[in-house]
């Protein structure tokens, strides 16, 4: 290895070592699936400390983990390490880094210190595309991942293949790790899941773990919906497995740039209707959204959602029935109520009969 005093982790794409044969293996048990998986030290020296394997050259396992849809609509796999960091003087060589989906590594801040930086293989130049050391930012897109040599973390990839692009979080502990702001990776397409992982430089490995169709480590994920009021723009979401009593924030991209439209405090009941901020967002028009959930995970929908409102396209009185005309979306459920006027504070269930498939009529309220 040219770098021996830093270590890089690279998933999704296994390198191929002709210089030295494997020395030594370690089975570690996926702490999800509880299937086994052997990391077999094919370059330089490892050893076991307790129950972390400590390395020097590189270590690689053949790890598979098939994308699934997950309830976001993303096609995702996931990857969790629990890893000692060591520095690097400066970043890895491209063809150190080969075909990997993802990788990250971190870079001491000045000689001598024991401090650094992560960053991530990824691409942000959309002129001419190429793959590169991208320095790694939190979900805000400003604040960077600091980092102490020989700290132990835990790292989790989160590769969507929907977009050819992943998250890393990272944290001292499962509950605790924070997300990074998406990168775009260029050696996604075509693939569909994670076929192995790579550590290189000196370090150490403890855990790992795997899931597909998940969005991260903590929130499984967040039903979101959005929707034109007399009230206002009403913002529904549903989210699952929460977490704790932070706040959830609704973002939308606003001509190219991310904006608050509305939050609500998480209170356990995974259910929560609020009202978005006025003036922001308009009835009809499409946008992007992105939820940061209570504990700063951030779910961002694939696709951008339209504002919809219900609109009455016709209203018929006939004697003793009135019959309403309104747009309706698959997969819904309407309620209809009444009230003696629009400014009434309390309104009632009204039984209706309604238009079913084969030209009959269902009841209900």
């Amino acid at each position: 290895m040219k770098h021996v005093n830093g270590w890089i982790c690279l998933v999704g794409a296994m390198l191929c070592c002709l210089t030295a044969q494997a020395q030594s293996a370690y089975v570690l048990t996926d702490g999800n699936t509880s299937g086994e998986v052997t990391f077999t030290n094919s370059l330089g020296t490892a050893e076991l400390d307790g129950t972390m394997i400590v390395f020097e050259g590189q270590l690689d396992a053949d790890i598979t983990v098939d994308a699934t849809t997950g309830t976001n609509g993303y096609s995702l796999a996931s990857l969790q390490l629990l890893t000692q960091i060591k520095l690097f003087d400066e970043l890895p060589a491209s063809n150190e880094v080969g075909t990997a989906q993802g990788a990250v590594a971190a870079l001491r801040d000045a000689p001598e210190s024991t401090t650094g930086t992560f960053y991530a293989w990824g691409s942000t130049n959309t002129v001419t595309p190429v793959m590169e050391w991208v320095p790694l930012y939190q979900s805000d897109g400003t604040t960077p991942f600091d980092v102490t040599d020989g700290s132990t973390n835990y790292i989790t990839f989160v590769f969507n293949y929907t977009s050819n692009r992943y998250q890393v979080f990272i944290g001292d502990t499962p509950t605790t790790q924070v997300a990074s702001d998406t990168v775009t990776s260029l050696t996604m397409g075509g693939e569909n899941g994670i076929d192995g992982v790579s550590l290189l430089g000196v370090g150490g490995l403890e855990e790992f773990s795997t899931a597909s169709g998940v969005v991260g480590p903590l929130s499984s994920t967040i039903g979101f919906s959005v929707y034109a009021t007399a009230d206002g723009i009403l913002i529904i979401l549903d989210p699952v497995d929460e977490q704790s009593s932070g706040w959830f924030t609704v973002l939308a991209n606003i001509n190219g740039n991310w904006v608050e439209v509305g939050k609500v405090q998480a209170d356990g009941s995974g259910h929560y209707e609020f009202l978005a901020y006025p003036g922001l967002l308009q009835v009809g028009q499409s946008y992007a959204f992105k939820v940061i959930d209570e504990l700063g995970n951030p779910h961002e929908l694939g696709d951008p959602v339209e504002i919809k409102s219900i609109k009455m396209e016709s209203v018929v009185l006939e004697p003793d029935v009135m019959v309403v005309t309104f747009n309706t979306e698959t997969g819904k459920s309407y309620q209809v109520i009444s009230a003696e006027s629009v400014a009434a504070t309390t309104w009632t269930a009204t039984a209706i009969y309604f238009p079913t498939a084969g030209g009959n009529w269902g009841y209900g309220s």
